[in-house]
């Protein structure tokens, strides 16, 4: 199901091309400038994949909302199983933007992990993204912290210790069509490097509501790997393009990328056998 999601996220938007041709790209550079949010606006996503070898179901809702006119909050939360075990992420960010020219913010995350009676991650950190044309560059950059949990599993002791370290999210997105999106980035999560690849293609359905299939790819050291793809919709104030939803309703929500500190800190060891059988013993009353 995962390939034949992935598949239809690329080659759909290559039908809707070649059927536009010669079409104006158009994206919001007018020298007007448009508040930081265009009213209150929300998304809902429905993922599933893999992640660290592991696998991934869960959903996201975002909400954005306007503070006066240059500065908005957005508040994202997502819920899934990973690896059979709940997780949930809490994340907020709050930022000036000017959607023809850029934003900038602070940004701060939580996740917790069901394994081993819990493992968490937290996340703070600057956010801030260039627009030019059809083209976008910027993430998140901070430093992470979290907990530490170990269980015997078998013969092997397997612990997740998260350290305090930097962090980063960075990506450069390209608009091939107004409602057609590609990105490649960067991630350090957990003390490793991974490239970040992604695609999106929305269509508006009326109404100020949006649809979409996304995919995103992890393709990095050890088990710094992973392919997640599912269906978002949008909804806001009014119809608008793909481009013009990411630059003036909501940033880019949080997704399950925080998991990837937590497994990147994860490590297991043998344990030591334990002698078995009789012979050689002596102590009171034995001979």
């Amino acid at each position: 199901m995962l390939t034949g999601l992935v598949g239809g996220v690329f080659l759909v938007p290559l039908t809707a091309t070649a059927a536009h041709l010669g079409a104006k790209h158009t994206t919001p550079t007018s020298t007007t400038t448009l508040p930081a949010v265009d009213g209150i606006n929300a998304k809902i996503d429905g993922f599933g994949g893999t992640l660290a070898n592991k696998s991934l179901t869960g959903a996201q809702g975002v909400m954005s909302i306007p503070l006066g006119t240059q500065f908005g909050l957005q508040v994202d939360g997502v819920a899934g199983s990973y690896d059979r075990d709940f997780f949930g992420t809490a994340a907020a960010h709050l930022f000036w933007r000017n959607p023809s020219q850029a934003l900038l913010g602070l940004y701060a995350s939580y996740t917790h992990w069901d394994r081993f009676g819990g493992v968490n991650v937290s996340q703070v950190g600057g956010e801030g993204y260039v627009y030019w044309n059809q083209w976008s560059f910027g993430g998140i950059a901070g430093v992470e912290s979290g907990s530490s949990t170990s269980s015997v599993v078998g013969t092997f002791l397997e612990t997740y210790d998260v350290k305090t370290r930097f962090f980063d999210k960075i990506d450069l997105t390209y608009y091939w069509q107004p409602n057609v999106k590609f990105s490649i980035g960067h991630r350090y999560a957990g003390g490793k490097n991974a490239l970040a690849l992604g695609t999106e293609w929305g269509l508006n359905v009326g109404r100020g509501t949006m649809g979409s299939l996304f995919a995103e790819g992890r393709i990095g050291e050890g088990d710094y790997q992973g392919v997640w793809g599912g269906l978002r919709l949008y909804f806001g104030q009014k119809d608008k393009p793909l481009v013009a939803r990411h630059r003036q309703d909501d940033p880019p929500g949080t997704g399950p990328d925080s998991l990837f500190t937590i497994m990147n800190n994860f490590n297991k060891k043998s344990l030591p056998s334990t002698p078995t059988g009789g012979g050689g013993c002596s102590g009171p009353g034995l001979e």
